[in-house]
């Protein structure tokens, strides 16, 4: 389930502490280069009502920015044909079910935790093991009142009503892929990760929220990252290989005369391959905002 917890974060610790002179900061950075910056900002892909408003960062970066870049054109991506094109590319062949992918062991525990849920088996079989995982997760983040609109969503909303450009890091396929690369990964451990976090998912769920709030990367770190590095294939799909793409990207928003603010899962901020650590190496100055 953490590795899940990565695309609310791609796509989510510890109580983080107060600056000085009652200051907090939140996960937004301004990176700066040759007298020209842009604006970095971590996400949480869903939230409850509760969690807005967001903090103050969020908005002064955006007002300050004349376009807004994402993952990927989110527009795009929850426009019909790419809501489609992703159930399709999750779907498995016909002829084909989830249980034929898992252990009967698993399966039986799989099943067990649909009725518990009083979601039918049938809504998850038909679906490749990584994205039957996020339904499941859905379902949880649904109970416990925590799947509204996220940061991106939200932000995405605003750029609409006052005509803001909106682009994406990496386009609609090179998005969907990296699902279809966690397909790949052995589907028991997949299944057996969701089922076995699902358990504690309120508690992370906070935890998450409250590093991701006041921008303690360090313990985004620590909670999610070490979890995840358990899992190699998983961690270059989710964060090494995407950071190090989007790298150019970021690069090339310098060379516009206009502002950009960038909104990128938090996890994606934090650790040797972070984002943070990669503007840094390449001659970035990173100056964290405060509320």
């Amino acid at each position: 389930m953490r590795h899940l917890f990565t695309r609310l974060l791609s796509p989510s610790l510890l109580l983080a502490a107060l600056f000085s002179l009652n200051l907090q900061a939140a996960s937004v950075w301004q990176v700066s280069k040759d007298g020209r910056h842009f604006y970095l900002a971590g996400t949480v892909h869903l939230l409850s009502k509760q969690d807005y408003p967001l903090p103050d960062s969020y908005d002064k970066a955006f007002a300050a920015s004349d376009r807004l870049v994402f993952e990927t054109d989110l527009a795009e991506l929850t426009s019909a044909a790419g809501m489609t094109k992703l159930i399709q590319q999750n779907t498995l062949p016909a002829q084909s079910t989830l249980k034929q992918h898992l252990s009967a062991e698993v399966y039986q525990q799989l099943a067990e935790h649909a009725r518990s849920r009083q979601i039918p088996i049938s809504a998850i079989e038909s679906f490749k093991p990584a994205f039957a995982s996020m339904m499941l997760a859905t379902v949880e983040l649904q109970r416990l009142g925590a799947a509204e609109a996220g940061v991106d969503m939200h932000y995405l909303q605003l750029a609409q009503l006052q005509a803001k450009p909106i682009s994406g890091l990496e386009t609609l396929d090179e998005h969907l892929a990296v699902m279809t690369a966690l397909n790949e990964v052995d589907a028991d451990t997949l299944i057996m990760s969701a089922l076995k976090d699902m358990k504690n998912i309120e508690t992370m769920l906070e935890q998450m929220k409250t590093a991701w709030r006041v921008g303690d990367i360090s313990a985004l770190e620590q909670l999610f990252q070490a979890d995840l590095k358990a899992f190699p294939d998983m961690y270059q799909v989710l964060l090494v290989k995407r950071n190090h793409a989007w790298m150019p990207h970021l690069q090339q928003l310098l060379a516009q005369d206009d502002v950009s603010m960038v909104l990128v899962g938090a996890l994606h901020m934090a650790g040797d391959d972070g984002l943070l650590t990669l503007l840094k190496q390449a001659g970035f100055s990173l100056k964290q905002l405060n509320d």
